[in-house]
């Protein structure tokens, strides 16, 4: 079976639920910019899936370093031996027993997991089915069928906005607010039901309260959880609902820049404030420059103003201006998960003045928030 085309006319949904009817074996490959992920079938069911383009971070020793299953000493020893025998890194680390079968096994299947789930966010690109054996054993795990993964996927792109918008900084810590009783258990029951009877805290929550209260961050919890960051992210918020935990926002980054504009504080808050100040001002003297260099002629002069001059100075103006409130809409974004829904919800928020809306012309800039970001134009002429 030859399969080919692009994700508009045939979503991801449809390819994998065609394979998994079709029992097919062979090589998905999807592509979108400059991502690419390629999965393997075996009967319809998956058995491997890696992003060819993937970051460091999301490499199998990576993952390992980060669930704390082994040191950075021990994974530069794997990483040298892999190059003089050419072995896979998996191998390495389990006859060294460096980490147990049943633990790559289970990271094996979260990277997998994690680069499926992925797939259900994209909208455009391009995929390829070929028909071909493939290997078994590049997956170390029980394959995954294929309408497993439809219903996971479609489940986590229901919930998964809700979540981020709860508890939208990565680098958030959290405060304890009250005890939560009961043992902690190892991590591997942590991965078993999440919740005790009648939707109370169960082993997966306490797991995640004792790694939270020890000062982690949330990628930091995700990552030595083994649950993924969907999952971590999701108890995590039943315990701040349940008033077991309090998030802490990161106080740098984004957040610090926001409350220096906000402030108008004189002192850099970050080197990043200190960039987007600069920046900004940079805009408005170049845009400053511009309307003196117009004006100049005319200073003094008696003769009626040129309304087509005119219109060419609040233009020149505005286009500093649109740089400032696309500024302030992005440190929006970053502070609440999504952009906000009118500008006049920046002034309210004191990224910006009144006059910020508007200036140089009578009529407020139009704006709109869309599916993928917003619309910003200042008003006709």
């Amino acid at each position: 079976m030859a399969l080919s085309g692009t994700l508009k006319d045939f979503g991801i949904a449809d390819i994998l639920q065609l394979i998994g009817h079709q029992t097919k074996t062979g090589r998905l490959t999807l592509k979108t910019g400059q991502a690419e992920v390629e999965v393997s079938f075996k009967d319809g069911t998956v058995i491997f899936a890696t992003d060819k383009a993937r970051n460091s971070k999301d490499l199998l020793g990576s993952l390992l370093l980060r669930a704390e299953l082994l040191t950075q000493e021990q994974l530069d020893q794997a990483l040298n031996t892999q190059q003089r025998t050419l072995k896979r890194l998996g191998d390495i680390l389990t006859e060294s027993n460096v980490v147990s079968p049943a633990q790559l096994s289970q990271m094996m299947r979260l990277q997998t997991t994690e680069t499926l789930y992925k797939l259900f966010s994209w909208k455009n690109g391009s995929y390829e089915f070929s028909q071909e054996e493939v290997d078994p054993a590049r997956g170390a795990f029980d394959p995954i069928r294929a309408e497993s993964v439809l219903l996971e996927g479609f489940r986590r792109m229901d919930e998964w906005p809700a979540l981020k918008k709860k508890l939208p900084w990565s680098d958030a810590t959290f405060e304890k607010l009250k005890e939560l009783e009961g043992p902690v258990p190892h991590a591997d029951a942590a991965l078993e039901e999440s919740h005790g009877e009648d939707g109370q805290p169960g082993p997966r929550h306490r797991f995640l309260f004792s790694l939270a209260a020890a000062g982690r961050t949330v990628e930091q919890i995700a990552d030595s959880s083994r649950l993924g960051e969907f999952e971590a992210v999701k108890a995590l918020n039943e315990l701040v609902e349940w008033s077991y935990l309090k998030p802490i926002p990161p106080p740098r980054g984004a957040g610090a820049i926001a409350e220096g504009l906000r402030k108008g504080r004189r002192k850099t808050v970050s080197l990043a404030a200190a960039v987007v100040r600069v920046a900004l001002s940079l805009a408005f003297f170049i845009a400053t420059l511009f309307l003196v260099r117009i004006l100049a002629p005319r200073l003094g002069a008696a003769r009626p103003e040129n309304p087509a001059q005119r219109g060419a100075v609040a233009r020149a103006i505005a286009k500093a201006q649109l740089v400032r409130l696309e500024s302030a809409l992005e440190l929006y974004r970053t502070e609440h998960g999504e952009y906000p829904p009118a500008l006049k919800t920046l002034v309210e928020n004191e990224l910006l003045g009144d006059q910020d809306l508007r200036y140089p012309w009578r009529e407020p800039y139009y704006y709109r928030r869309t599916g993928q970001g917003f619309v910003l134009l200042p008003p006709l002429d």
